[in-house]
């Protein structure tokens, strides 16, 4: 009676890592032949991109006017060197994300956009592989959203992920690379909570480190002018964002989401702010219990925090998907996550005009790990026994 229950358990295990195995291939393909096709029609068509504010933000940096990379007027006309564009493609990142884009800035723009898709992509499998290897890192609907218009979620989300992983066993190096999320603070919002609820002192220390040594390398190069106009150009966001100037199915929060269904501006910041609160109390207890799940379930909760993030930032959802890929838990919620981050990606394609999915896809994820799972699928008695907490089975064939 027990050996047919445990061979129909291992079967029906086989079936789940098979079709997920499956499905995360072909859409890992589609997702790189669609990133291939775009690069050759840029090269055709000289269309503009999200990168090219990064391009001219790196020229600007490499010519000694990093300041000049938070005028509006002056940074257009860098960007315009290389493409028409009629808009605006502003740069409000803080100075230190110069020192990472500058040696792209000495590239022609058509050359320097597919080598920073191809640089920061590497950088994102090596980050999250121990996460959510390969097939499942690029099959993520995320993947396809940034590789598009040549955005930096390649690069944050290796960062967040890659230096969330190393917490429990590399502290002080954990807290090293987590300092360079300065370059996108935004993301970093639930980190210090995490890390005091988890007491990782080694963690926030090297962080700490890592942060001032960033934003004092900044200054020496690029100077206080640069810091200046960063923090003069910030207005210009929020203020995009009180005027409703911004789309809001751009957006990837539970504001955004409120105001595209006609909250006030009031009502939705309400609404977001008390599920921010609940994200964050998750985050907390989770890290303070040491739970296995505490660094997927502080991916899911950072997307639901900041007012202003955008789809390609849901890249951090690797964690959880790729967590309970490993554990063989919840595959529906696995797969409605999925669907939920891939409905904004396919209104650049103007297949979906609703609004954006990405906060229900990170409440979706929050759900599936705190639910026990009757039904979950078990390995085989002949596996491995599960890794100790902190230690995430990867994925397996």
């Amino acid at each position: 009676m027990s050996g047919g229950f445990l061979n129909a358990a291992a079967t029906a295990d086989m079936g789940f890592r098979h079709w997920f195995r499956v499905a995360a291939c072909v859409a890992a393909l589609w997702f790189v032949s669609v990133t291939a096709a775009a690069v050759i029609l840029l090269y055709s068509r000289h269309n503009p991109i999200d990168f090219l504010s990064y391009w001219a933000a790196g020229k600007l940096a490499l010519s000694g006017h990093a300041a000049a990379a938070y005028d509006i007027p002056l940074h257009k006309a860098v960007e315009q060197t290389a493409a028409p564009i009629s808009g605006l493609l502003p740069f409000p990142y803080p100075p230190p994300f110069l020192l990472f884009l500058a040696p792209f800035g000495l590239l022609p723009f058509w050359i320097a956009f597919p080598a920073w898709i191809l640089v920061t992509g590497i950088v994102y499998v090596l980050g999250v592989r121990r996460a959510c290897p390969l097939p499942y890192a690029l099959a993520h609907p995320s993947v396809l959203s940034n590789a598009l218009i040549g955005q930096n979620a390649f690069l944050t989300s290796a960062i967040f992920v890659g230096g969330t992983e190393l917490v429990a066993r590399r502290p002080y190096v954990a807290g090293a690379i987590l300092g360079l999320l300065v370059i996108k603070p935004q993301l970093a919002i639930l980190l210090p909570i995490a890390m005091l609820a988890g007491r990782e002192w080694k963690v926030i220390l090297a962080a700490c480190v890592s942060v001032s040594a960033l934003l004092l390398l900044a200054l020496v190069i690029f100077g206080p002018a640069a810091y200046q106009g960063f923090f003069q150009i910030l207005p210009f966001y929020s203020g995009a964002m009180r005027a409703s100037r911004w789309p809001w199915g751009e957006i990837a929060s539970t504001f955004a989401v409120a105001r595209q269904l006609g909250g006030s501006e009031f009502t939705a910041l309400a609404i977001h702010g008390i599920v921010a609160l609940a994200a964050a109390l998750l985050t907390a207890r989770a890290w303070w219990l040491r739970l296995d799940e505490r660094v997927p379930i502080l991916a899911s909760a950072t997307i639901l925090v900041p007012p202003y993030i955008l789809t390609y930032d849901a890249l951090i959802l690797v964690a959880p998907l790729g967590f309970l890929l490993s554990r063989r838990r919840q595959p529906t919620a696995i797969a409605f996550s999925w669907l939920m981050c891939l409905l904004p990606v396919a209104g650049y394609f103007g297949f979906y005009s609703g609004p954006n999915t990405v906060p229900v896809a990170a409440a979706v994820a929050l759900w599936a790990l705190h639910r026990p799972d009757a039904n979950a699928m078990r390995p085989a008695p002949s596996a491995a026994p599960a890794n100790g907490p902190g230690r995430h089975e990867a994925p397996r064939p």
